[in-house]
């Protein structure tokens, strides 16, 4: 089993993320990407938004995220593309307005049928890396994401949709990674975890301060081996994995 982590500052953000609702978004194909992409105009979410329908509120500074919990925040980011840090991540050749990826630390990419690891958490809960890159977007966007049913298009039971303010990196396709997805069950409730190989659509919306869509997109991927993750890798490969030091990063 990998163990997968991430910065402090978003290490401690991921322990403790599970608002709670769900939301349907349109889709158009976006070019250059296995995501379906919609939305216009440029404006982003105000990093003071809240999140609606019943979700947690959220802010770009502070709070925290995981595996369960009530407020969120992705004030940090990780490190290197997509988190609002450091360099080493190249974003994708000709990307959309508005892309769905995937990735710990850097923005990778997704293409319709992927197979994604499946992350278990210090919490004991089930989730998917997801990322996020947006070419019409300011420094912070309001994010709302969630893991749903193919057949339904509906969020898993036990699941649950998460909305919160993401912290944006520098660029012109400007990128987050390392947000947790979640999926159903947990370690204390095995009997609804999804096996390995069940198709789950991922999908995101960006979302104003009214609550109105301005860009969305999904990927349909598939589940795979289950890895452990804990919080705190190095993203660089010439420091991560040596004797004393931090794990490399994976995603």
């Amino acid at each position: 089993m990998n163990r997968r982590q991430t910065t402090p500052l978003f290490a401690l953000a991921l322990l403790c993320l599970h608002c709670g609702s769900s939301s349907e978004a349109g889709s158009n194909q976006g070019a250059g990407s296995g995501s379906v992409t919609t939305g216009a105009g440029s404006g982003s979410a105000s990093a003071g938004g809240s999140a609606g329908d019943g979700g947690g509120s959220a802010s770009a500074g502070g709070g925290s995220a995981g595996d369960g919990g009530g407020s969120a925040s992705a004030g940090g980011g990780s490190a290197g593309e997509g988190g609002g840090g450091g360099g080493g991540c190249r974003p994708p050749d000709n990307p959309a307005v508005f892309e769905i990826g995937t990735g710990e630390a850097c923005f990778r990419r997704v293409q319709h049928g992927a197979t994604l690891p499946v992350m278990a958490g210090p919490q004991g809960r089930y989730h998917l890396w997801l990322a996020v890159g947006c070419r019409a977007c300011g420094d912070t966007i309001r994010l709302r994401y969630a893991v749903k049913d193919p057949a339904t298009g509906d969020v898993f039971p036990s699941a649950a949709a998460q909305e919160l303010v993401v912290q944006l990196g520098p660029g012109e396709f400007r990128r987050a990674a390392g947000l947790p997805a979640l999926l159903p069950g947990a370690i204390w409730n095995p009997d609804v975890v999804l096996p390995e190989g069940t198709h789950v659509l991922l999908e995101a919306e960006v979302r104003d301060d009214s609550g109105a869509t301005q860009h969305a997109a999904r990927v349909e991927v598939v589940l795979g081996a289950t890895e452990d993750w804990y919080p705190g890798c190095d993203p660089d490969p010439e420091t991560c994995g040596a004797p004393g030091a931090a794990p490399c990063c994976t995603g």
